[in-house]
């Protein structure tokens, strides 16, 4: 059999089997050339399931498709392995080395069987099919030791999910599907899976969330055929864990991408983003607020931190006081305070064992930073009062800005040095600043008479 017939022969049986076999010409013409070309799709068969992990990410694979297998034969040197054919592999996840490694695993299988110069030398190998094959079902023991990829970057990560999305693609174009709205058959490239495994045809999910999110109903978005499960963030004792749960869309923005319109899927993202905003408002008060420039909603990655920017229109500025960003020392005055009643439950579980998931959960609701300073401030009141209550002190808080004031001499009638207000030593009732002795002339005065007691060197 001469070399061209052979060739033409192979390349025919090859064709057969595969139909997505490209050929730059037909096999009749094969006498007329030199350089043959074409080129194949292939997969890879894995012995059993490969997990692909990034982090807490994992995709699972039970073969790699949407490979491609390219070659150039010189007629005139066929079926030399070695001497006639030129291989490239083109992939979305292997790297330059996978590929180089495979390749060189070919050459070393194939290259004696078919070189005629060979004592190895097989007349009647089929050259192209058995590189095919092999790539089929052998690249896996070449490429893989273990049975999990570990990615490490998250762009390594997203060409296997590119992979995954693909061959996902492909497979439910090869089948028939029922709707979950309009209940009609239709085939799989005309359908979407939602990640909950459910499917909908294209012109359903155009028209009926295009509907939902133009009226707002965003809790819609969702599958029509799963119960509606709402997150429940009080049982979360993470702020990470919370924002997750409520900043987590149950159809992701990106699958509407192509389908719905720009301005439908920007609806969606905003709408979405603002709800969840929300509900994160009314469980962490201390979580995220609406930016005072664009009054996009703000929120914190982390929610000790009081610098945040607006992701809108960068903006950033403080949470507490809400002006422009002034430093970590320079103090402002907050917006906000959390009511006194958690402060002290906080600061009744501080210290004690066996109440830490309470404790955290509270540092999740509230942030920990924030609760720490206002639970010692509350501290440092309780011992102020304490010291104000014992007898002898000489110290009184101001009526009105309540700071504690220290009587070092003169009479009973107090001034504040913060905020000026005047006020009775004795009781700490504020007095009318037109005539503030009056309040110890007035016989029903619980303080008659008592301008002067208790000052130094004035005898009781």
């Amino acid at each position: 059999m001469q070399s061209h017939s052979r060739l033409q022969y192979d390349l025919e049986i090859l064709l057969d089997m595969y139909p997505e076999l490209q050929l730059n010409l037909d096999t009749q013409n094969i006498n007329n050339v030199s350089i043959v070309r074409g080129k194949i799709p292939f997969q890879i068969s894995l012995p059993q399931d490969m997990t692909v992990t990034m982090g807490n990410q994992h995709l699972v694979f039970s073969k790699f498709a949407n490979n491609q297998l390219s070659f150039e034969i010189d007629r005139h040197k066929y079926p030399s392995l070695r001497r006639a054919v030129t291989l490239t592999i083109d992939s979305q996840w292997m790297s330059a080395e996978d590929t180089s490694r495979l390749l060189q695993a070919i050459h070393n299988e194939f290259d004696a069987m078919t070189d005629p110069e060979s004592e190895a030398y097989d007349e009647y190998a089929p050259v192209m099919m058995l590189v095919l094959s092999y790539l089929t079902d052998d690249s896996a023991a070449i490429l893989f030791t273990k049975q999990e990829i570990l990615c490490e970057s998250q762009l390594e990560f997203d060409k296997f999910t590119q992979v995954y999305a693909q061959m996902t693609y492909d497979e439910m174009a090869l089948n028939n599907f029922d709707c979950s709205i309009c209940m009609e058959t239709k085939k799989g490239d005309k359908m979407i899976k939602l990640p909950c495994q459910h499917v909908l045809c294209i012109e359903c999910i155009k028209s009926y969330y295009t509907a939902m999110i133009e009226q707002g109903n965003i809790d819609r978005v969702r599958c029509v055929e799963c119960d509606y499960c709402p997150a429940d963030v009080t049982e979360l004792q993470s702020y990470d864990e919370i924002k997750k749960a409520l900043f987590t869309p149950v159809i992701p923005f990106g699958l509407f991408d192509g389908i719905l319109s720009a301005q439908v899927c920007k609806k969606y993202k905003d709408l979405f983003h603002s709800q969840a905003a929300t509900k994160l408002s009314k469980h962490c008060a201390h979580a995220c607020v609406t930016c005072r420039r664009c009054g996009c909603w703000c929120v914190k990655e982390c929610l000790d931190e009081p610098m945040i920017q607006c992701k809108n229109c960068d903006f950033t500025f403080c949470f507490d006081c809400l002006h422009s960003w002034h430093g970590y020392n320079n103090v402002c005055g907050r917006k906000v305070r959390i009511p006194r009643e958690i402060i002290e439950d906080y600061v009744d579980t501080r210290d004690l064992s066996g109440l830490e998931s309470h404790r955290h959960a509270l540092e999740a609701q509230y942030g920990k930073r924030m609760l720490e300073m206002e639970a010692n401030e509350f501290i440092a009141d309780r011992l102020l009062d304490e010291a104000v209550a014992t007898e002898g002190s000489n110290l009184q808080r101001c009526p009105r800005c309540h700071i504690v004031v220290q009587r070092s001499e003169g009479c009973n009638k107090m001034k504040c040095t913060v905020c000026g207000t005047l006020f009775c030593y004795i009781c700490g009732e504020m007095l009318y600043a037109g005539d503030p002795y009056e309040h110890y002339r007035n016989p029903v005065s619980e303080c008659y008479a008592r301008l002067f007691e208790g000052m130094p060197g004035i005898e009781s």
